[in-house]
């Protein structure tokens, strides 16, 4: 009769932990959503006609210089400015592997160097984490919006 208590306890236990799993993780979906319908995606706000040699065989503009660059800025050349703003909305020290959940905003921007003019600019949400446990396998994970190219891809075109 012990015995079966103590099983009825333990599986008891184990089906809270499992609704209880997601709670934290459909909040911050939830809050992920409202932000990206508000501010997410790619605005351009002037388009650039670069020669195809500027262009990898992939069709990345400019790449030639990512692998060059010392710092995140020269990652588009010279004549470019490539700035990458990280924010943690919510949970900035969180660890997703304990379950803890994190929101992340990150806003890519593209700069004319010669008269500071932004070009173009590319914002998303990213969530990690917010399982509660996880059991020891990869913490969940979800962005938005969903994107097939990046900003540098709208604002630079590929010419002869």
């Amino acid at each position: 009769m012990i015995c079966g208590t103590r099983i009825a306890g333990t599986a008891l236990v184990v089906l809270l932990a499992l609704g209880m799993s997601g709670c934290e993780r459909w909040r911050l979906d939830q809050q992920m959503d409202v932000l990206c319908k508000q501010d997410g995606g790619i605005k351009v706000y002037e388009t650039v006609t670069l020669p195809a040699s500027e262009f990898s065989n992939v069709g990345q503009p400019l790449a030639r210089y990512a692998q060059q660059a010392t710092a995140t800025e020269d990652r588009l050349g010279p004549d470019y400015r490539f700035v990458l703003n990280r924010e943690a909305l919510v949970g900035p020290q969180a660890n997703a592997q304990k379950g803890e959940g994190q929101l992340m905003r990150i806003h890519n921007a593209i700069y004319r160097r010669s008269d500071g003019r932004l070009l173009g600019e590319q914002i998303w949400y990213s969530r990690s984490g917010g399982d509660w446990f996880t059991f020891g396998f990869q913490p969940s994970g979800k962005s938005c919006p969903d994107f097939s190219r990046d900003v540098a891809q709208e604002v630079f075109r590929r010419g002869e």
